[in-house]
């Protein structure tokens, strides 16, 4: 089971250039990658986006990839970009009365205005440099995958600590709700006493509308139910792969039959506050588990 957030950093180094690759994850719905490569390697943003979603299937990713070279056989200036900026920066000073001075270094980081011609200088340099680009974004990925698996398992213990504590709950209920039909008798008997006044009641009667009372408010299937999700909770823990939307509906389920077995036995005595705070128990749970679910890929 791997966890959506982690880091990865990868480097691959060549005779005239570095590549370095680095990978941060967040948790998310879907696969949503974001990647930033110099504009010189736009070209491979494709192929990094294929080598990432190879080993992450779900979560918000932001890759960032650069180049260091170690060889820079020339550098060009874009004049007509830095002209147009350069026009655009007197412009402003003339609207708006401002003053101040060009910074000479501010100037040439802007995107664009140089470039290095040590890498595309031909298209085996490219090759080189696509190679470089996959090896340093396989080994950010490997990185970040192990980060990503090492929280998903320390995730896992935690979760399924509190998911044995959900099964005790439903054995507690399980246990107290066989004394259900008492416990409506003396409900039924109650109010009907306070209803008739002290007329005398039929035994048999009573006993019958308690039956009753019970059949409607049997909580034996949700009982069951809540069984079955845990069982099924547990297998797909073990399983390690992409689970996380499914154990987010088998939690949206159990806390449905919480609910249920709430409203069925509100009023009860007896074991009715017992089963009723099991449930609660059960509920608090649930939505426990459920905030580290949303981070379980």
């Amino acid at each position: 089971m791997r966890s959506m957030t982690g880091f990865g950093r990868g480097r691959f180094e060549g005779e005239r250039f570095a590549c370095t690759a680095e990978i941060r994850s967040v948790n998310h719905r879907f696969f949503d990658a974001h990647i930033r490569l110099p504009l010189e390697l736009a070209s491979f943003e494709l192929k990094v986006k294929k080598l990432v979603q190879s080993r992450v299937k779900r979560g918000r990713l932001d890759v960032t990839v650069n180049i260091e070279r170690s060889q820079v056989s020339d550098v060009t200036l874009n004049k007509s970009l830095l002209k147009a900026y350069l026009g655009a920066m007197e412009k402003l000073r003339k609207e708006y009365d401002l003053s101040g001075e060009i910074d000479l270094i501010q100037l040439l980081r802007i995107p664009g205005v140089l470039n290095l011609e040590a890498v595309g200088v031909t298209d085996e340099a490219m090759s080189v440099v696509e190679e470089a680009v996959g090896r340093a974004t396989e080994a950010a990925v490997e990185n970040l995958d192990q980060m990503r698996v090492d929280e998903g398992q320390q995730l896992k213990v935690d979760i399924l600590i509190r998911i044995g504590a959900i099964k005790e709950e439903v054995i507690t209920i399980s246990d107290l709700v066989r004394g259900t039909l008492e416990a409506y008798q003396e409900r039924l008997k109650s109010r009907l006493m306070e209803l008739l006044r002290g007329v005398s009641l039929d035994p048999n009667r009573l006993a019958q509308e308690a039956a009753f009372y019970v059949e409607r408010s049997d909580i034996t299937e949700e009982i069951t139910r809540l069984n079955s999700h845990i069982d099924q909770f547990r297998e797909m823990m073990e399983k390690g792969e992409e689970v996380g939307k499914t154990l987010d509906f088998l939690l949206q389920e159990m806390n449905r039959e919480a609910n249920t077995i709430l409203s069925k036995t509100t009023g009860i005595t007896g074991n009715g506050l017992g089963i009723s705070t099991a449930a609660i128990s059960i509920k608090t749970g649930v939505e426990k588990i459920r905030e580290q679910i949303q981070n379980v890929e």
